[in-house]
């Protein structure tokens, strides 16, 4: 079974090493969708949304400067920074993360997919 939950964090960033205004300091609202897969237990669920929000929450830098989570951080070193944290808190709880998409903005993404 497949789960997939989305949310929100807001953050700044600089990319120190691109020729252009990303160069300069400034901010996003970053939309993260993550797909998890597990078994589905005899409540019926594989786990309860209400408990994987917060445990997701917490491995996004929410209200931060990304330059000292990532050395150069592209959307592309993001979502590869929030799938290796937010996978070492699922598999503790015997769940697989699948993929994790992370939007700067409603046109443009980065993937990162487990195989």
């Amino acid at each position: 079974m497949l789960l997939k939950l989305k949310r929100k964090f807001s953050s700044a960033h600089r990319l120190p090493d691109y020729d252009g205004e990303c160069n300069n300091l400034h901010g996003h609202t970053w939309v993260v969708e993550f797909i998890i897969e597990g078994e589905t237990k005899e409540s019926g669920m594989v786990e309860d949304f209400k408990t994987l929000k917060p445990l997701l929450d917490s491995v996004l830098p929410d209200h931060k400067y990304l330059n000292d989570f990532v050395q150069n951080p592209t959307a592309e070193n993001m979502v590869k920074y929030i799938y290796d944290n937010a996978a070492k808190l699922l598999t503790q709880r015997g769940l697989k993360l699948k993929q994790v998409e992370l939007w700067e903005n409603e046109n443009a993404s980065a993937i990162f997919q487990a195989y």
